[in-house]
């Protein structure tokens, strides 16, 4: 599948919407700042990841570059292999990714307001 078809016939959410756009160089220096990119939450939303990465093959280079453009996501991509497996293995991934998804913001510079609250750097 091309990137073209995933994002007309694929199964998209806002984080594997992220990922696409930064492979399909649809974000640029120009525009990234009009974009709200996003990070997988739970395997509902890594699944959709999972099946942009799996069906158009996207290689580790791609990865990187999601990695590169959108901080938030190091994490995630640094762990990607071990995401693809637990979620082929069908283990539970919540704990697993809210402790990326902590990492995530702290790396893109979001402040810990309390145990559940976070600030968002344009916000900070």
């Amino acid at each position: 599948m091309t990137l073209n078809e995933w994002i007309v016939f694929g199964e998209v959410g806002m984080s594997s919407k992220t990922m696409w756009a930064v492979v399909s160089n649809t974000i640029n220096p120009n525009n990234i700042k009009k974009f709200r990119a996003e990070i997988p939450y739970d395997a509902d939303d890594f699944s959709r990841c999972y099946k942009l990465w799996k069906d158009c093959k996207l290689s580790d280079s791609d990865l990187l570059k999601i990695k590169e453009t959108y901080p938030i996501w190091q994490p995630f991509i640094d762990n990607w292999y071990e995401l693809v497996r637990r979620y082929e293995s069908n283990e539970k991934m919540y704990k697993y990714m809210s402790n990326l998804v902590e990492k995530g913001r702290l790396n893109a510079g979001w402040i810990k307001v309390d145990a559940n609250t976070w600030r968002s750097p344009s916000l900070a």
